[in-house]
């Protein structure tokens, strides 16, 4: 049985009832972790998606739950070429998912450290060639607007190097607007607290 888990994770375990199969952890963050991960459908049909997962710790944070469920909502309407695109938005058992594309590739600031080691300069073309993508992907976010008309009042707030990722071919994609501020789904907390990161 194709859906069956195929391990003892028991994250893989509640992933798979879903269609999901989880290959690999991709990453682990303060809030939660990303795994690669192989979707399929019927007649065969298999796509590689990024599965994005809220740690156990934070599953009874309500203000940090709306926020997840807030990103899956938001960009799940913000489709263009230098966005990663949201699939799904889920929860089986006590645990909430987001299915994304899957990005293979580096994120910027991999790019740079690599650059570093080698104590070889980015050239400045494809720093602009970079930085105009994002720029793209974020006018494209900032002009948005809902079925009647009315922007969304989208803001990112954590346009980091982190939250850039290139991949093999030098496709520019922008990521994680977990905290990205959107009038129609946030709580405005302006003043309150830090969003994003200090340096950025």
């Amino acid at each position: 049985d194709m859906f069956k888990a195929g391990t003892n994770n028991d994250l893989t375990e509640i992933v798979d009832k879903n269609y999901y199969r989880i290959t690999k952890k991709i990453a682990d963050g303060g809030m939660g972790s990303i795994y690669e991960a192989i979707q399929y459908g019927t007649e065969g049909f298999e796509k590689i998606v990024a599965i994005k997962t809220i740690h156990e710790n934070f599953h009874n944070e309500k203000e940090f739950i709306e926020m997840f469920m807030g990103e899956a909502k938001l960009v799940a309407n913000l489709v263009h070429q230098h966005i990663v695109q949201i699939y799904q938005f889920g929860k089986l058992d006590n645990m909430y998912y987001i299915a994304m594309e899957y990005i293979d590739g580096i994120n910027l600031q991999e790019f740079i450290q690599r650059h570093r080691e080698k104590k070889i300069k980015i050239p400045i073309d494809i720093g602009t060639y970079i930085i105009s993508r994002v720029c793209r992907a974020l006018e494209y976010a900032h002009a948005k607007r809902d079925k009647e008309g009315n922007l969304l009042n989208v803001v990112h707030r954590d346009i980091s190097p982190k939250n850039i990722l290139i991949n093999t071919e030098g496709f520019v994609k922008l990521t994680d607007f977990g905290i990205a501020k959107a009038k129609k789904y946030m709580i405005n907390r302006e003043g309150d607290i830090l969003m994003g990161k200090a340096q950025y």
